[in-house]
């Protein structure tokens, strides 16, 4: 039996150290101070490494454990809704977080190279390394950006505003520079020069410094143009309809709960009354009786109503699915915007043409079978534009940037979070919902079918939120902006930057060591 140095073992337990702390970072923990020192065991562990391939083993490990407790929700999900076993359960969630861990190991294998290479340029390069591998795990593969580290600081308000600039990411490679920044300060001091040292101390200070400066001046900035615009009255209905039992129940009382609960919510005059994603489970446009009906109330009440259905249409020689978001206004007429984002092994299954084994295996475990949207709609009445995020979508930043880019005042996002049932996943789809409002300076009105729901300010404070699971609605004020913030138009250009910078890095080494070893061979 092979002997495993003690070295590797304290490596290895220092990038769980690093994985746990990850993990502590986000909903329902909340230690969102931790990110600026939760890389450092791992860079230790790193820089103590042999090689590349070891520093991929500890990124691995270290991914792996912060996956599995941010994700542990995937086995009740699994097991629950999808009606499969629980060790078939437990091993999705293992299978998801090892590959989202292949993005954390290949940062630990280059920055290993980093470090070996670049004495004085890794202050710069070993957080656009990680920027660089966390964009391509939220793109790569239709992406899956879900708890990326910059999202663990939606409650420290002066430090994401720098997002409507920067993007998330941004903050990601702030909070790897900090960290990178004080494991160098304590373990390799000896290796660099007090000058090196004065003007990388410096440099960090400088960005923390005006990022955080620049969060305060927009939050004023912000909230004093808001004073001057009117607040308008939106009615976030919950029907708390339980997964079972919402594809189960007939049309009449599905449709009657969400009516009933509109009907109450009308004493406070709201202007818009918002139901969740599907909160109508069927084709509502081939029953025109239900159609009549909340087109009705919609006309009668005099109140602008967006709700969730089954969208469908034909072409091409076959019925086409849709998750889609309805508009009835007050005059009678409809908008819908239909999901493009779509969630894999949730709403569609992958290569289910060219798998149809893979089909065949999950045909029974409810996964839908939609086809995405083709166009970004904005839903409009009167001076009402909105753009409208269906769940998993307020996480796809360049998707969400398109509806304030093409005029609207306004962002929704409706969902249906029955799915994670009482665990930390409706907490974490929050947090990752408010940097939808920073990043385009919007207010968001959320609806969930069992919660959260609640308004989110431009700035990313969470004005109000319902309990999950409960039967209710919520009254809450907006307004309507029309400013486009630096992201909006630009979108991710920071991001890609500094993910030039880094490929950029690594083509000269891999030049410098061809002309190098060219040299040796003439000598």
């Amino acid at each position: 039996m092979t002997k495993i140095p003690r070295t590797e073992l304290l490596n290895a337990a220092l990038a769980c150290l690093s994985g746990l702390s990850i993990a502590f970072l986000f909903p329902s923990f909340n230690f969102e101070f931790l990110a600026w020192f939760s890389l450092i065991p791992l860079l230790y562990a790193i820089n103590k490494s042999k090689s590349f391939k070891e520093s991929l083993l500890y990124g691995f490990i270290a991914g792996i454990v912060s996956y599995a407790v941010i994700l542990y929700w995937i086995v009740y999900t699994v097991h629950v809704f999808g009606n499969l076993p629980y060790y078939i359960a437990v091993f999705a969630l293992l299978l998801l977080s090892s590959y989202l861990s292949v993005y954390i190991a290949l940062f630990a294998g280059f920055t290993k190279i980093i470090l070996n290479n670049y004495k004085r340029l890794g202050i710069i390069l070993i957080p656009s390394c990680w920027v660089f591998f966390e964009f391509l795990k939220s793109r790569l593969l239709t992406g899956f950006p879900w708890e990326n580290l910059g999202f663990s600081q939606y409650l420290n308000l002066p430090f994401i505003q720098i997002s409507n600039i920067t993007g998330v990411f941004g903050l990601s490679f702030i909070i790897v520079l900090i960290n990178y920044s004080i494991f160098r300060f304590i373990f390799l001091k000896n290796k660099i020069s007090k000058r090196q040292a004065l003007i990388e101390l410096f440099f960090v200070l400088f960005v923390f410094v005006s990022a955080v400066s620049y969060g305060y001046y927009n939050i004023y900035s912000v909230n004093k143009s808001l004073k001057e615009k009117t607040p308008l009255r939106v009615a976030l209905i919950q029907g708390n309809i339980g997964m079972f039992r919402k594809w189960k129940i007939t049309k009449k009382r599905t449709t009657r709960i969400y009516l009933n609960l509109t009907k109450k919510s009308l004493k406070y005059k709201p202007f818009i009354a918002i139901w969740p994603e599907t909160a109508l489970p069927y084709i509502i446009s081939i029953h025109p009786h239900y159609w009549n009906k909340v087109m009705h109330f919609a006309e009668k009440n005099g109140i602008d109503l967006i709700f969730g259905a089954i969208g469908l249409r034909f072409f091409n020689g076959s019925y086409h699915y849709y998750n889609r978001d309805y508009m009835f206004d007050t005059s009678g007429k409809y908008y819908y915007y239909d999901k493009h984002h779509l969630v894999p092994f949730g709403e569609y299954i992958p290569l289910r043409n060219q798998l149809p084994f893979l089909a065949h295996i999950l045909k029974s475990s409810g996964i839908g079978n939609f086809t995405p949207g083709s166009k970004f709609r904005i839903l409009k009445s009167g001076k009402l534009k909105i753009g409208s995020m269906i769940c998993y979508e307020a996480y796809f930043d360049s998707l969400v940037r398109h509806f304030p880019k093409d005029g609207a005042n306004l962002l929704i996002s409706i969902t249906d979070d029955a799915w994670y049932g009482k665990t930390s996943a409706p907490y974490q789809d929050m947090s990752m919902t408010v940097f939808s409002a920073v990043e385009n300076d919007r207010f968001v009105a959320r609806a969930g079918n069992s919660g959260i729901s609640g308004v989110i300010s431009p700035v990313g404070k969470i004005l109000e939120e319902t309990n999950i699971f409960k039967r209710t609605f919520i009254i809450g004020y907006v307004k309507l902006i029309n400013k486009k913030t630096f992201f909006t138009l630009y979108g991710n250009i920071f991001t890609y930057a500094v993910s030039i910078i880094f490929l950029l890095s690594l083509i000269y080494l891999l030049f410098y060591r061809f002309f190098q070893e060219k040299t040796d061979k003439t000598k």
